[in-house]
């Protein structure tokens, strides 16, 4: 049976020893943190399946609205680093992310599952925004021979 837990927080760094994105929910909630581990692959599916969902539901968004020096601000400080490090769970590999657009709310409810986790979220339309621009200035674009532009 899987566990069910609610998505407050996302914070996505790259992992060099694994090669992959690691999506920390929760960082600081130790009852409902989870490290999910995402491949170079279902990135270059998730991302642009990502973006067309936002564009279809909320009209093309300005996806390059936020500078890379406000992604600074908003990454995470040095300390968080060490708490991420600190606090680190077992890995999940992400296996499957559902986007729902509920028209009442216009809002999107986020469902990120593994074998053994789902972790979900309400968010409206900037919050689903920032979400896919703060994993996209996690990939190591260079090393995985992806364009910036991508």
């Amino acid at each position: 049976m899987k566990r069910n837990i609610t998505a407050k927080t996302f914070t996505p760094i790259y992992d060099s020893i694994e090669d992959r994105l690691r999506l920390v929910i929760n960082y600081q909630d130790i009852q409902n943190r989870v490290d999910l581990m995402i491949t170079r692959s279902f990135i270059l599916d998730l991302i642009p399946s990502a973006e067309e969902f936002i564009a279809k539901y909320y009209g093309e968004l300005d996806f390059e609205a936020n500078t890379q020096s406000e992604i600074k601000e908003r990454s995470t400080s040095k300390t968080d680093n060490v708490n991420l490090e600190l606090l680190r769970t077992s890995e999940e590999l992400l296996l499957e992310v559902n986007f729902s657009y509920n028209p009442n709310s216009k809002h999107t409810v986020l469902t990120l599952s593994s074998k053994n986790i789902v972790a979900k979220t309400e968010l409206d339309s900037f919050m689903l925004q920032q979400i896919i621009q703060a994993i996209k200035s996690a990939i190591p674009y260079i090393k995985w021979g992806i364009s910036h532009y991508f």
